[in-house]
């Protein structure tokens, strides 16, 4: 059995650990930094985890254990209440846990991935806490990752009000959607989802060169990320990524780069196709969570970039102002009602809630076409909200 020295010395390693990771984002820093951070050497460090990955396992273990403390506590407090109260005690009691435990939520939000036996048991947890909410409230379950994903995307954004505040004005949003009388809802969505897919990528191999980019430079950071270890995971030769890249940081840079401006000169093509605002909006919807099936790696290694925000040489598409135009002017001729949100703002919570959703580990065994019909329940809840 293990000393309570001992023990107490690991959990000091997990806490740092995790102020290390919120404040660096961890990958791009190394066991040194945290040993540093400790007065201790990396070497000792290796007394109590097997390296970098039995840490990051352990601090899954953390969150996994937390979080399913405080589901029980949840339970306890929402049993006996009435719909309203319960959506309510649900808001504040996750805007309180994860205020109470930020570099939680910056580690599952910007993690690569935690290790199987830990993402199986949080996402447990996760699909309990959604069964006792969906039995509760006669909800579906994207409605109940939807109000997880308003919550954790106001937590971001709107940090400084109180939770008491902050609870009110996610309920409100979350029961009356934000959509006005004067929005047309599509006439036809399962056609809007048909014409606005990505097509599959045709160019394998540069397919596989994504790929290998955005696997080694998420796992080492951009730093580490050697052309040896992206060549090797592409099952290629370093010296043929020159035939695509002149350099490391031009491969990082321009494959970012090629993505976003390929995909947003084909949303615009799409887009202008409708009249309609609530024909666009959808469509908008559609391309957003198609960029998300068809081009995981491309979307995933973009967030990871914000997230750490390194992307300084990274170029905005140069059609994105219309991109943001597209909402303003839907917000501003009263298509769309913000709710104190500005027209950024509302951008951004329609393509984390998409994208998250869409992306989500939970939903990883679904067929694309299910994926795709996640859609239509987004669409709705984003509009109407819980009315939907």
């Amino acid at each position: 059995m293990k000393s309570t020295k001992h023990l107490n010395r690991k959990k000091e390693i997990i806490d740092t650990a995790f102020e290390v990771w919120k404040k660096t984002h961890f990958t791009s820093t190394s066991l040194n930094d945290i040993a540093e951070n400790l007065g201790m050497t990396k070497q000792a460090i290796y007394r109590y985890f097997k390296g970098k990955s039995g840490l990051i396992t352990a601090m899954g273990d953390r969150v996994t254990g937390e979080y399913r403390e405080n589901f029980s506590d949840l339970r306890a407090m929402t049993e006996e209440k009435e719909r309203d109260e319960i959506i309510k005690t649900f808001i504040k009691n996750q805007i309180e846990f994860f205020r109470n435990h930020s570099s939680y939520l910056t580690f599952l939000i910007s993690k690569v991935r935690l290790a199987d036996e830990s993402r199986k048991e949080l996402m447990s947890v996760l699909e309990e806490q959604t069964a006792y909410l969906q039995d509760k409230l006669n909800l579906k379950a994207t409605a109940i990752t939807y109000i997880l994903n308003l919550i954790v995307f106001y937590i971001f954004i709107d940090f400084r009000r109180s939770s008491k505040e902050l609870t009110e004005r996610v309920f409100i949003q979350v029961t009356r959607g934000f959509g006005t009388d004067l929005l047309a809802m599509p006439s036809n969505p399962v056609k809007l989802i048909e014409d606005n897919r990505i097509p599959d990528k045709s160019d394998r191999e540069e397919s596989k060169v994504l790929q290998a980019i955005s696997e080694v430079v998420m796992e080492e950071g951009p730093h580490n990320a050697s052309l040896d270890k992206i060549a090797r995971r592409a099952g290629m030769t370093k010296s043929s990524l020159y035939f695509y890249f002149n350099n490391k940081e031009e491969m990082i840079t321009e494959t970012i780069n090629s993505q976003t401006e390929a995909f947003a000169e084909y949303y615009f093509s799409k887009i202008s196709e409708y009249e309609e605002v609530g024909d666009q909006l959808f469509a908008h919807f559609v391309l957003t969570a198609s960029m998300t099936i068809e081009r995981p790696r491309t979307v995933s290694m973009i967030q990871w970039f914000v997230l750490r925000g390194i992307g300084d040489n990274f170029r905005k598409p140069t059609e994105y102002e219309k991109y943001r135009v597209f909402f303003e002017n839907a917000v501003n001729y009263r298509y769309l009602d913000t709710h104190g949100m500005t027209a950024d703002q509302l951008l951004l919570l329609v393509n984390f809630c998409v994208t998250f959703e869409v992306y989500n580990q939970s939903n990883h065994e679904l067929e694309k076409e299910e994926k795709y019909e996640l859609v239509i329940d987004l669409f709705d809840l984003f509009i109407h909200g819980l009315r939907a």
